[in-house]
């Protein structure tokens, strides 16, 4: 009946102990420092099981650079649309004197140029006349 006693004492008092530890919460997200840090340090290795992360078995995840679409008016843009207002600004206009594919531009009228493709617009509207491909 003492051993009995001894157990069920043994037993309740390593549950009362263990309890807190598995309810705490598990943190798999590194903390802002530790984020900052691993942007500034040098490229990682490419091998991927060698990163293990501290709290699991799992392997850590690569930041991986996002591509911009590139802008393709010949492709993206047609008559009639609004041209963006990021390529309305003056380092975007074309003189058609230097141009010979390009036609004088009427009243409120400018050819603009984006990645090599040229843009008749109406400058009050900002809307698409016509779209050549450089």
């Amino acid at each position: 009946m003492n051993t009995l006693v001894k157990v069920l004492v043994f037993s309740i008092s390593t549950a009362l102990v263990a309890a807190p530890a598995m309810a705490a919460p598990q943190d798999h997200q590194p903390n802002k420092a530790q984020t900052q840090f691993q942007h500034n340090k040098a490229p990682a290795p490419q091998n991927h099981q060698a990163q293990m992360n501290k709290h699991s078995a799992q392997p850590l995840q690569q930041h991986k650079p996002v591509a911009q679409k590139a802008v393709k008016p010949s492709h993206d843009w047609r008559a009639g649309q609004k041209v963006p207002s990021q390529f309305r600004g003056q380092r975007y206009n074309v003189d058609h004197m230097k141009h010979r594919k390009l036609t004088k531009p009427a009243k409120n009228e400018q050819w603009i140029k984006v990645n090599n493709d040229y843009v008749l617009t109406n400058v009050i509207s900002h809307i698409i006349l016509k779209v050549i491909t450089g």
